[in-house]
């Protein structure tokens, strides 16, 4: 063995004695000075999940306290204020078209690279067919597939390798000919603290008069607390002749989730009319929301100054970003900020607070565009697969949310 793998070994050694030791005695030597229980609370509530697991073996205390949902949504509060360099979960195929999820921490905080592979766990042996991943709240990502051969989510926290199986059933009322496309969406309700799965099923209905399709959609909530799908009556977007952009350009906000769509306000039309889609939450209601008149050749949805903003690209090598100032009123989308002239972009991925950008360029790498310095960093690329095509990209906060009930797993 060589010297420098002998004095390796040797610092391992005499680490794991000093830190069993040092447990030995926390658990043994109750005349040891403690720090007070609120003191101790707001030291472990700035450690990363990380850290706090591990921690659970040292005290039974701390185990209790890392548990209790109350530390639970301290720790998740005191980490999502730090809006500053977030980690971002990245999307993307592979040069097998499969899709790869990989967390990629901020250049100022190392830039480093994890590769979540869910085909080497549990979770991966659950799914057979990925469709997408379509948010990440509070620590946990929802992702649409095949499970064993059934339609179903799984909600996963890759923080604490933990995840819940939501299996669902096609709608009856749509046979299999007719299904257009398939819309989904994972928000939180804040008045009720519990997490929500929504399905939209869109199907086509061809008028025999004068063959024109028409598109309908049937809606379903999925209640985490509950642990049941519910199926949505009533709302005027059923009679909408309304369409979904296929694209990964929706968005959650202030417990609202938005999708883009077309809206064909009169049969035959084409759809032209650009309209955002948003679904709140806690009240379970349906809004459309309309853009500006004006032509936008592309278009992803985004948040800026604590506002809805709409990510406007395509246009020569200059990309515009629109700001809805007022929630919900049309006449208040203002042209914020117009950005460029930016060569060899390809288009953009994600507002990361009010200062950032996350780009996609010619290569298919990404990039880091700083708005006031006009700064561009190349992220790195060490970890990545040799072929990926970034898709989408979310930013990433850890949490110790866990679930419960029906058919949960550990990865």
């Amino acid at each position: 063995m060589s010297q420098s793998k002998m004095s390796n070994t040797s610092s391992k050694w005499r680490w794991g004695r000093r830190w069993r030791s040092c447990r030995l005695r926390l658990s043994s030597n109750n005349n040891l000075p403690s720090l007070p229980e609120e003191l101790l609370e707001e030291i472990l509530v700035r450690l990363p999940v990380k850290s706090l697991l591990r921690f659970r073996c040292v005290q039974k205390s701390w185990s209790t306290l890392v548990q209790n949902p109350t530390f639970i949504a301290k720790h998740l509060r005191h980490h999502q204020t730090k809006t500053k360099n977030p980690s971002i979960l990245v999307e993307g195929l592979d040069k097998i078209e499969d899709l790869q999820y990989l967390l990629q921490s901020h250049p100022d905080e190392g830039g480093g690279v994890r590769v979540l592979d869910f085909k080497g766990d549990s979770m991966g042996r659950l799914l057979t067919v990925y469709t997408k991943m379509f948010a990440c709240i509070n620590g946990i990502i929802c992702i649409a597939g095949i499970l064993r051969g059934h339609y179903g989510f799984i909600l996963w926290n890759p923080a604490i390798r933990k995840g819940k199986i939501i299996p669902y059933t096609q709608s009856p009322n749509c046979p299999p000919d007719a299904l257009s496309g398939l819309y989904f969406a994972f928000g939180f309700d804040q008045n009720s603290n519990d997490y929500k799965v929504v399905r939209v099923v869109e199907h086509k209905k061809k008028s025999a008069e004068n063959s024109i399709t028409r598109y309908c959609n049937a809606f379903y909530v999925y209640s985490l607390r509950a642990e049941c799908w519910t199926q949505i009556f009533g709302t005027p977007i059923h009679h909408n002749n309304i369409k979904l952009h296929s694209c990964c350009n929706e968005i959650y906000f202030n417990g609202v989730h938005h999708w883009i769509g077309f809206l064909n306000s009169e049969p035959g039309d084409s759809y032209d009319h650009h309209i955002i889609l948003s679904f709140d939450m806690s009240h379970e209601v349906f809004q459309i929301i309309r853009f500006p008149d004006m032509f936008f050749p592309n278009k992803t949805l985004a948040v800026f100054n604590d506002c809805l903003a709409c990510i406007v690209y395509g246009i020569n090598e200059y990309i515009d970003i629109w700001v809805m100032r007022e929630y919900g009123v049309e006449d208040s989308w203002t042209k914020q900020l117009v950005v460029g002239h930016l060569l060899g972009i390809q288009r953009p991925l994600q507002l990361l607070g009010n200062e950032e950008i996350l780009l996609v360029d010619e290569n298919q790498t990404l990039v880091l565009y700083n708005i006031g310095s006009q700064e561009i960093k190349i992220l790195q690329r060490t970890g990545y697969p040799k072929i990926f095509m970034p898709r989408r990209a979310i930013v990433y906060v850890e949490s110790l949310v866990s679930f419960t009930g029906g058919i949960v797993f550990e990865s």
